[in-house]
């Protein structure tokens, strides 16, 4: 199964920008890895290991935010497109978070949102009993 997540919001202050696209596989346990080529758009110089790591804790996010039956996959980033002035922190993670319910048809009862600030907000993250 694949998605793909675009986040574009324009507020009165900045832009913020991130694309993440994700195949998923079932498999024995959960897990999510990074393609060695993921880059889309911008050269792998305009973004740190910070990148990788926000689209990786963005998975992680989502299959935490799954019903137990569904957690079974290996999520493999496959595609990342960043806009270095665009792309703040946040952004990725939660791309890739919606890009993974994307692909499952499934959203959860409290999904990430972007605040009036635009800002991403995880309210799950406010919940310190959610484990995989």
């Amino acid at each position: 199964m694949d998605g793909i997540f675009r986040l574009r919001r324009q507020t009165n202050r900045w832009a913020r920008f991130a694309e993440v696209s994700v195949r998923l596989v079932p498999a024995a346990s959960a897990g999510v890895v990074v393609r060695t080529e993921v880059f889309r758009w911008s050269h792998p110089a305009a973004a740190d290991g910070s990148v990788e790591a926000e689209a990786r804790e963005g998975a992680w996010y989502a299959l935490r935010e799954m019903p137990a039956g569904l957690r079974g996959l290996l999520v493999e980033i496959t595609e990342i497109a960043i806009a270095p002035a665009d792309t703040g922190p946040g952004d990725v993670k939660f791309a890739a978070a919606h890009a993974v319910w994307q692909a499952l048809g499934h959203v959860p009862p409290r999904p990430p949102f972007t605040g009036k600030d635009g800002n991403p907000v995880f309210p799950a993250e406010e919940s310190p009993d959610q484990v995989l």
